[in-house]
């Protein structure tokens, strides 16, 4: 700690429950990939939290105020902090359960705001998100420059493709291979283009939040709009930032979030895509923290390389919940890149370790990082994404189905007319999926089951959300979204232009508790299709008879919704 005429940090955050949980065991230290590039022990968290518990009990304690001293914190510490891959190791082996992935987050965001971080390299970075929408000071107009010649973009989609700037401006085969994979399943896909911004993931790890609300309503307003079921992402930071920290910066989309791990995953199970092709190869998988530790996903990758025919598949020492950290995240890379390196050497290591010929992974920083550091050591262990795996093992197009097409007589003037969409989306699949989809599937079930979609808990289910119910505020308002979430009613809050307190998307029903019994907007939402909703704050107890209200609301307005769009 340093004493000086700085800037002064005027209080500590909220952090006294961690401090006190922690119990100076060490159990961190061993497992810090920081610190065995850094070996000080004020890289590891328990050093960190040691700082923070003096500070916390001198540095703004009564001798500083009497005497006046103003306090701040010494760049040791700063930099000590930013030597921190973010990565939830120590979170994971801590005996006394503090969430230290978060507390890293708090503390940085804490710095930011008192002036003494982030770094230099770190601003810069937040700087080209807000003025660029990514952190490459890319142009927008190319930010869907990626998306393959040969695959359609469907309007409605079945899912939107969340590409993040990684894939969009600098690792543009990863999803390009994963939108590919997609079409041959038959998934009818899209993406936001210009309209998607950074997810603004950089900026969160390295203590600067101010930018994740407007990028959550960007992102999660366009997405919308395109009316699909289905977010599919190969980012894992993205992934992590998208159905995590939107929820509490803005809301969760209104599709199901899925990382391209999961829903492939999903596919093959459900037999719409076929693996026909063999991939002979020893092959361990790493998994990427974003995804892993911080969001539970370990299983989905795993068991899609276990199904592709040819692979030997096998573990590293350290995997799972206790994966080695490739060093490429929360800002490491970016400030102190040798170290990164050094961090993905040794995890290249652990494969070679395995007699492994290639390291899958599931993130483009993973991918980035990891083959930087098989160069380093030249090492003969390969990096890939999933992805391309995947798309060595789906087939483009049937061959066997080709040549009795081209013997067959002409087709009649009606069978050429048919839909060239429906006919390159047969061409595209496997002939194994097309058998599975004719006995299974009729024509046009798909269309059916949209335009069923009448009642109000269907409507709602597929395209409205809100938090979970531990997290509603014990208010009016906050009662009637806790009834709502109980009848399966998903909604929006603060949602569009017009700052819908709770808006139930898809049958444009917006809901006012409290407040004034009229407002100058409700005329411009009626003009636009949406039913207003007004109740009075003294007349909520349960909820109960809002939400039946608002259940014979939406079947109502979905008529009128149905009525106008057939005119």
């Amino acid at each position: 700690m340093k004493k000086s005429n700085g800037p002064t940090l005027v209080k500590m955050p909220r952090i006294q429950k961690e401090l006190v949980q922690c119990q100076m065991c060490g159990y961190c230290i061993d497992v810090c990939e920081a610190h065995r590039q850094t070996p000080w022990e004020s890289v590891t968290a328990r050093g960190k939290i040691y700082y923070l518990n003096q500070l916390d009990k001198s540095g703004f304690g009564l001798e500083d105020k009497i005497l006046k001293r103003k306090v701040t914190l010494s760049p040791e510490f700063v930099d000590a902090m930013y030597k921190c891959t973010g990565c939830g190791n120590c979170e994971e082996v801590c005996h006394a359960k503090i969430e230290l992935v978060a507390l890293w987050e708090k503390i940085r965001y804490w710095m930011a705001q008192h002036d003494v971080a982030p770094l230099p390299v770190h601003k810069k970075l937040a700087d080209s998100i807000y003025k660029n929408g990514n952190p490459y000071g890319e142009p927008k107009k190319k930010r869907d420059a990626w998306w393959p010649e040969d695959v359609e973009r469907s309007t409605p989609p079945d899912a939107i493709f969340f590409a993040g700037c990684t894939g969009s401006y600098r690792m543009q085969n990863i999803p390009k291979a994963a939108v590919k994979v997609l079409d041959r399943a038959g998934v009818k896909i899209n993406c936001l283009g210009e309209n998607e911004v950074c997810c603004t993931s950089p900026a969160l790890r390295t203590g600067i939040d101010a930018l994740t609300l407007e990028a959550a309503k960007e992102n999660v307003t366009k997405a919308d709009g395109l009316g699909a079921k289905d977010m599919v992402m190969s980012c894992s930071g993205c992934y992590k930032t998208v159905s995590s920290n939107f929820v509490e910066y803005y809301g969760k989309p209104g599709q199901n979030v899925y990382h391209i791990t999961q829903y492939v995953e999903k596919l093959i199970n459900d037999r719409k895509l076929a693996l026909p092709n063999e991939f002979k190869a020893k092959v361990t998988y790493h998994d990427p923290c974003h995804l892993g530790r911080h969001s539970k996903v370990y299983e989905a990758p795993r068991n899609v390389l276990k199904k592709i025919k040819g692979i030997e598949f096998v573990e590293m020492e350290k995997n799972r919940e206790n994966s080695r950290c490739c060093g490429a995240g929360g800002g490491y890379k970016s400030a102190f890149n040798d170290f990164a390196v050094n961090i993905a050497a040794q995890r290249v290591r652990d494969a070679e370790a395995v007699g492994a010929e290639i390291i899958a992974t599931a993130c483009p920083f993973c991918v980035l990082n990891l083959k930087q550091g098989a160069a380093k050591i030249k090492s003969k262990v390969k990096v890939m994404d999933i992805t391309e795996i995947l798309l060595q093992v789906t087939d483009p197009e049937p061959k066997v189905e080709e040549k009795p097409a081209e013997a067959a007589p002409a087709a009649p003037v009606e069978k050429k007319e048919a839909p060239k969409v429906e006919e390159k989306k047969a061409e595209a699949a496997p002939a194994a999926q097309r058998i599975e989809q004719e006995k299974n599937c009729e024509p046009g079930v798909e269309v059916k089951e949209e335009a069923a979609a009448t009642t109000a808990e269907e409507a709602s289910e597929d395209d409205d959300f809100d938090l979970e119910p531990e997290t509603f505020e014990l208010t009016p308002e906050g009662i009637v979204r806790r009834a709502a979430y109980n009848k399966k009613l998903r909604c929006r809050r603060n949602y569009g232009s017009y700052e819908i307190p709770v808006a139930f998307v898809k049958s444009k029903i917006a809901v006012y508790v409290g407040g004034n019994a009229q407002d100058p907007n409700d005329a411009k939402l009626k003009e636009e299709g949406w039913l207003v909703l007004r109740f009075k704050e003294s007349e909520v107890t349960d909820g109960q008879a809002q939400v039946e209200e608002i259940k014979e609301a939406m079947k109502e307005n979905a008529r009128n919704l149905k009525k106008a769009k057939k005119k």
